[in-house]
């Protein structure tokens, strides 16, 4: 039977810290590299670790393609400290800084009436002494007033500020701080300025996250469906690579032909990727060529049009030049042999490209 307990270990962790934790909208891989690391650190009673390969990472449930891109986003979002060269990791204990928006069912209302009936859960000693003595009612003797002055009572409470006092104020020679040099201000002005920035991106960049995934589980997955962590992660990825916009007409394509999954989505994003769309009217343009070299092909099937109707100009000529030497001159076995399989070699390469062109 297990019996954990303190003094074999532990680790000390402001609730602050840990509230901040359930407050933030982590992923479950961004939680559990942050416990991770504090387990190694704090855990091991310092402020930081040392994880020389990120291959141990793994052992927090990572895939090894997903460490580096964890580490990055939470290093980005001000959460993580990592120096790249020493394999150096802590967590950053200034959490305003953290750039993680809190997730949506937080309310700090609940949470605090849930720590305040807890704590009035707590079992209060009803003896201040040993068990054969009665509970005193008061902390001190009965002929004894308490005082009031925190001085002797002899004394009087001085009406002002003692030498003991001095060293909490500042000394009157000090000076204040004041950025004199007009460089070093424009420079912390624009440094305040990139945070901003910083801030505001990350915040549009979360919200147009929500919304993507809002659509796709709105159009594209059963009622009743949840989205599983394989699929958030190609979400993700596709997500960081296309964009809202591109990954929203992807969406829209394939909820219009009633598809549902990431599956068809994603043939669609890797069709745009080799044609090299980067933008709707990209998309747009590629999506109305493919549609008709579909409604082609499907009419030549209706007609009955084969390969052989679309025979290039050049495998004819071809033809009729060699049946022109044949003509004059009557050429050997091999030689003919060797003519035909140069012509269908070029027919069938020419007819491979033009299907690969046409189906992409």
């Amino acid at each position: 039977m297990a019996s954990p307990q303190t003094e074999k270990g532990y680790i000390r962790i402001a609730n602050e810290l840990w509230n901040e934790i359930l407050r933030r909208d982590f992923s479950k891989r961004q939680q559990n590299l942050i416990l991770f690391i504090w387990r190694l650190s704090y855990g091991t009673g310092q402020k930081d670790c040392v994880i020389d390969k990120f291959k141990h990472l793994e052992l927090a449930g990572l895939y090894k393609s997903d460490v580096k891109k964890e580490l990055k986003f939470l290093r980005d979002c001000s959460v993580l400290n990592w120096e790249e060269e020493t394999m150096i990791f802590s967590i950053n204990k200034d959490y305003k800084l953290w750039q993680i928006t809190p997730n949506k069912n937080w309310d700090s209302d609940r949470f605090n009436d849930l720590i305040h009936l807890n704590l009035s859960r707590k079992k209060v000693s009803k003896t201040l002494t040993n068990d054969d003595k009665k509970v005193s009612n008061s902390l001190t003797p009965k002929n004894v007033k308490v005082s009031k002055t925190l001085t002797n009572r002899v004394k009087q409470v001085s009406k002002i500020l003692t030498l003991k006092l001095v060293k909490y104020q500042l000394a009157p020679d000090s000076k204040s701080i004041v950025i004199t040099n007009p460089a070093s201000l424009k420079t912390l002005l624009k440094t305040l300025k990139i945070k901003d920035i910083k801030e505001c991106s990350s915040i549009a960049r979360d919200a147009d996250f929500k919304e993507v995934v809002h659509y796709y589980e709105s159009n594209l997955m059963s009622k009743g469906l949840t989205i599983n962590e394989a699929v958030r992660d190609h979400i993700v990825q596709y997500f960081d690579e296309f964009g809202k916009e591109l990954f929203l007409a992807a969406m829209k394509i394939a909820a219009s032909q009633e598809k549902t999954g990431i599956r068809f989505v994603g043939g669609i994003l890797n069709n745009w990727r080799k044609a090299g769309v980067k933008t709707l009217d990209d998309a747009r343009l590629f999506e109305k060529q493919f549609k008709n070299s579909r409604y082609q092909n499907q009419r030549n099937y209706n007609t009955g049009t084969s390969k052989k109707d679309i025979v290039p100009d050049w495998y004819k000529k071809h033809k009729e030049e060699g049946q022109a030497q044949q003509a004059n001159q009557e050429p050997s076995a091999e030689e003919k042999e060797r003519l035909a399989r140069e012509a269908d070699e070029l027919l069938a390469e020419y007819l491979k490209d033009r299907e690969e062109r046409l189906n992409n």
